[in-house]
């Protein structure tokens, strides 16, 4: 089945954070199996998540599982997110190592900002920075970080990162961060992709701001093309030339049997696919209904041969 669809397409890496049941000192084998599977496959991206510290009480009403319950707990163990990507760029050479997403009130902007540029320098230019406020509120009771300002000091994460990617040195005034001028370095040598992550109206304006594009995970292509109308509201009322991109994760079965999206005969995916793209995406960002780590190499790689191959 030939495609017209220019997409790219990404991998999630959850076992950062998502609770495998794999021992930690065999861990790490499986972040570089996974990655490396990703690039031989013909991926563009390879993306994980962002906590820093799981807390005892965590919220049963997880969105994204049929139950309610979230796949960690606080014995789960968590990876740092700049830590792996960097790990990670050491034995890739193409693929972009991006956030999906970072939560920026979780650090400092000086802190959070360093960690973007080194992991840029790292890699040799593949960052793709995704970004939002966060929302396990515990999780920032226990960072001392007030969860009511999080929107607020996201906003200002992304004014100072904007600013030092073009200024390099530069002081700052801020309701929440006050700093003297400070250099950033090393700079880069190119723009990095910023996707702001999140479905409100704060979100779909800091796209238009700051942002390249929106990141998103299970919306259906009726989501997509809905959310895009109210992005590019945003976009024109802030003057951007060109368009937003639209990035979507959601879990693959490809030879699966079902009747969810992404589930299927490759020729069956590939037909979600378009859905998607007619919508409004133009990346797709496969995660997995299993945790078993085979299966999802498996998946990695019927999706790049029957699949990939169409666009």
């Amino acid at each position: 089945m030939a495609s017209t669809s220019d997409l790219e397409f990404g991998v999630m890496l959850s076992a950062t954070s998502n609770d495998y049941g794999i021992p930690d000192e065999k861990r790490p084998e499986v972040f570089r199996r996974t990655a490396t599977t990703i690039e031989e496959s013909g991926f563009d991206v390879l993306v994980a998540g962002d906590h820093i510290a799981y807390p005892d009480e965590i919220p049963s009403d997880y969105e994204f599982s049929k139950s309610g319950e979230p796949p960690f707990t606080s014995e789960t163990s968590v990876y740092d997110v700049f830590q792996v990507l960097a790990h990670l760029a050491a034995i890739t050479d193409q693929i972009d190592l991006g956030t999906n997403v970072c939560a920026a009130p979780y650090r400092h902007p000086i802190t959070l900002t360093k960690h973007i540029l080194t992991l840029e320098s790292l890699s040799g230019g593949r960052v793709d920075f995704g970004v939002a406020p966060g929302w396990l509120e515990t999780e920032f009771d226990a960072l001392d970080v007030p969860f009511d300002e999080r929107g607020s000091r996201t906003d200002e994460f992304l004014d100072i990162f904007r600013r030092v990617c073009t200024e390099g040195r530069l002081a700052y005034d801020g309701d929440h961060f006050s700093f003297d001028t400070v250099g950033f370095y090393p700079s880069p040598s190119r723009e990095i992709p910023v996707w702001i992550g999140g479905h409100s109206g704060a979100t779909f304006r800091r796209i238009a701001e700051y942002g390249n594009g929106w990141t998103t995970l299970w919306d259906s292509p009726s989501d997509v093309e809905t959310a895009r109308g109210r992005i590019m509201n945003a976009w024109t009322d802030f003057g951007r030339d060109g368009k937003p991109n639209i990035a979507v994760l959601r879990p693959v079965n490809v030879g699966g049997d079902g009747d969810r999206i992404l589930t299927g005969p490759a020729d069956k995916v590939i037909e979600d696919l378009e859905s998607y793209a007619e919508a409004g995406a133009d990346r797709i960002i496969i995660d997995f209904f299993t945790t078993d780590v085979e299966t999802q190499l498996e998946q990695i790689r019927l999706f790049g041969d029957d699949v990939i191959p169409s666009f």
